[in-house]
């Protein structure tokens, strides 16, 4: 692997557990005459560190990462080289993950099943300023930015919520999975479920995270 980028080349940094992933991604883009590797980490702590040293212009990053995780990671390398372009690839195709990795400043978000000519031309895109997803990822998206326009035509009607389904709604807001709001308020997940059902019925939304959006929201 080269440590130092040819003239003109886009310089990445890839950062994954897996090695052989590492290798797999490496071996694809050495073949490309205008991107070169230039680093590779296993860890969100080494990211930072090789991105120090190493100066790449696009790091394409892991979330699941042993120790620091790569939403973390994204952070705090945004924070502090936010010239570096970062795309998230990631096995997780949830917009809970998509959202947290947009607040983290990141430049993309690749699902793992992006085939290769795909994952270089989006490295392409970013170092070119270019936003990058995956087509599912994108949905999600505008899916979300959808569900916030219907609930700001609608009011975010908080009002039009029960009791419990406000209760529910608040634990959603810090971060409670079902599970933790069930036993916490001493009913089934399944009843939960039904509960947040309810809510998003009532709020005009289809995504946990555009529900606590309207909960959170100044105007609600």
């Amino acid at each position: 692997m080269a440590e130092k980028g040819r003239d003109g080349a886009t310089r990445v940094l890839l950062a994954d557990d897996h090695a052989i992933l590492r290798e797999g991604l490496a071996s694809l883009i050495e073949k490309q005459g205008d991107i070169v590797v230039v680093g590779e980490a296993e860890s969100g702590e080494e990211c930072l560190e090789k991105a120090a040293e190493l100066s790449p212009d696009v790091v394409v990053l892991d979330i699941k990462l042993p120790g620091m995780s790569g939403i973390e990671a994204c952070r705090l390398l945004k924070s502090g080289r936010p010239e570096t372009k970062v795309i998230i690839l990631s096995m997780y195709e949830d917009y809970e993950y998509v959202n947290r990795a947009l607040m983290a400043d990141a430049d993309g978000y690749l699902l793992k099943k992006v085939v290769g000519s795909e994952l270089v031309n989006a490295i392409r895109r970013a170092a070119r300023g270019e936003k990058v997803f995956s087509p599912q990822v994108l949905e999600m998206i505008v899916s979300s930015l959808r569900d916030d326009t219907r609930a700001r035509e609608k009011g975010g009607t908080l009002e039009s919520l029960s009791t419990r389904e406000y209760d529910v709604l608040s634990l959603m807001s810090e971060g409670m999975s079902n599970k933790e709001i069930a036993s916490s308020l001493l009913v089934s997940p399944k009843t939960v479920e039904k509960i947040i059902s309810g809510i998003y019925r009532k709020l005009g939304v289809s995504s946990r995270t555009a529900a606590v959006k309207v909960f959170l929201s100044p105007q609600a």
